[in-house]
C-alpha cells in the first residue's frame, strides 16, 4: 500500500508546500510553493524543513504512516522562517510534506470549489433536461399551427408553404406537379339537415380516408370548408387519373351513419411551366366545378374539356 496521488491542482498552488523525498531524502517531487521557497540548488532541499527535522522520521517497512501533524517550520529566502500547519506522511519508498500557510482555509476552498461544482453539474443536467422538453414542446406547437384541428390532416398555412417548396424542388429536377383539389358533394345539405356535428364527421371520415390512401410523398391538405388538396408530384397522365379514380371510389364507399353515403368531386390541374401555386390551385378548381357540372362524383381534369372520368351518383 503506497501514498495516494495528489490532485494535479496542487502543482501550481503558491500557498501550499508540497513536497516528497525518498529513503536518501533526496527530492523526489516539489510544488511551485516548495519551488518558491527554495534556491537556485535544490539539494538539501530536505534542509528547508526546521523543525520537525526530517531525517528523525524512517519509513515503515509497509503501508502508509502519518508521521507528524502540527505546525511545521521552515526556513525561506533570506532566512526568513515560517510556520505552517500541515502533517508529513510516509509509505515504503516516500516521505511526503503538505503544509499550507493557510491549510484550512485552503481545504475549506476546496470542499466549497467541489460543492459548487457538483451544483454546477446538478444545475447543467437540469438545464439539459428543461432545454429538451422545450425542443418537444417547440416542436409540438410547430405541428399543431400546421395542422387542421378537426381532421388532423396539414391546414392552409402547411399547404401554402409546402406548395413553394415543392414547386422550387421539382423546377430544379424538371419534375411535374399535380395539384388535386377534392370537395365533398352537397356538404352545405349535410350540415342543414344533420347538423354541424355531423358535417364534422364527414369531414373526419373524408380527411382520414384520403389521407390513409394517399401515395407515400404526396401531401393532403384541407384547404378550408369541405375541399381538400392533394399535391402529387412524379405522375404521368394516365397516372394521376388512375389515382384520382381510385381516390374518388374510396370515399363514395365510405358509410357515416346518419349521412349515409358520402361522394366527393374532383378536379385535376398540372402545372403549367411559370405557374405559382395560387395559378395552378385556380385551374384545378376550374376542373372541380366542370366536375361538379357533370353531375358530382366524377374527376375533371383542367387541360381537357373532353375528359372526365364519371360515375353518376346512385
Amino acid at each position: 500500500m503506497s501514498l495516494p496521488p495528489l490532485p494535479d491542482a496542487l502543482e501550481t498552488l503558491e500557498s501550499l508546500v508540497v513536497a516528497e523525498f525518498d529513503a536518501h531524502m533526496t527530492l523526489r517531487h516539489g510544488n511551485a510553493g516548495l519551488r518558491r521557497l527554495l534556491s537556485d540548488q535544490e539539494t538539501g532541499a530536505w534542509q528547508l524543513f526546521a523543525e520537525p527535522t526530517l531525517d528523525r522520521f524512517t519509513l515503515p517497512a509497509t503501508g502508509t504512516c502519518i508521521c507528524f501533524e502540527g505546525l511545521i517550520t521552515v526556513n525561506g529566502p533570506g532566512d526568513r522562517m515560517s510556520s505552517l500547519r500541515g502533517r508529513i506522511e510516509a509509505d515504503a519508498h516516500r516521505l511526503r510534506v503538505i503544509a499550507g500557510y493557510d491549510l484550512d482555509d485552503i481545504l475549506s476552498a476546496t470542499d466549497t470549489l467541489m460543492e459548487l461544482n457538483a451544483a454546477l453539474v446538478a444545475t447543467q443536467r437540469e438545464l439539459a433536461r428543461t432545454n429538451h422538453k422545450l425542443t418537444r414542446s417547440e416542436a409540438t406547437v410547430r405541428r399543431l399551427s400546421l395542422t387542421d384541428p378537426l381532421t388532423g390532416v396539414a391546414n392552409r398555412r402547411a399547404l401554402d408553404t409546402h406548395t413553394v417548396e415543392t414547386l422550387a424542388r421539382c423546377d430544379e429536377t424538371d419534375t411535374p406537379v399535380w395539384l388535386i383539389l377534392v370537395d365533398i358533394d352537397h356538404f352545405k345539405q349535410v350540415n342543414d339537415r344533420w347538423g354541424h356535428d355531423a358535417g364534422d364527421m364527414a369531414l373526419t371520415a373524408v380527411a382520414t380516408a384520403l389521407h390513409n390512401h394517399c401515395r407515400d410523398g404526396d401531401f393532403v391538405a384541407r384547404f378550408g370548408g369541405e375541399e381538400f388538396v392533394i399535391l402529387a408530384p412524379a405522375l404521368t397522365r394516365e397516372a394521376v387519373a388512375t389515382y384520382a379514380e381510385r381516390l374518388r371510389k374510396l370515399v363514395a364507399a365510405l358509410e357515416q351513419p346518419p349521412l349515409g353515403r358520402i361522394t366527393a368531386s374532383f378536379g385535376v390541374a398540372r402545372r403549367r411551366p411559370g405557374d405559382t401555386g395560387r395559378a395552378l390551385f385556380a385551374r384545378a378548381d376550374a376542373a372541380l366545378y366542370r366536375a361538379k357540372a357533370k353531375g358530382r362524383n366524377c374527376v375533371a381534369f383542367a387541360d381537357d374539356t373532353d375528359l372526365a372520368t364519371t360515375t353518376p351518383p346512385a
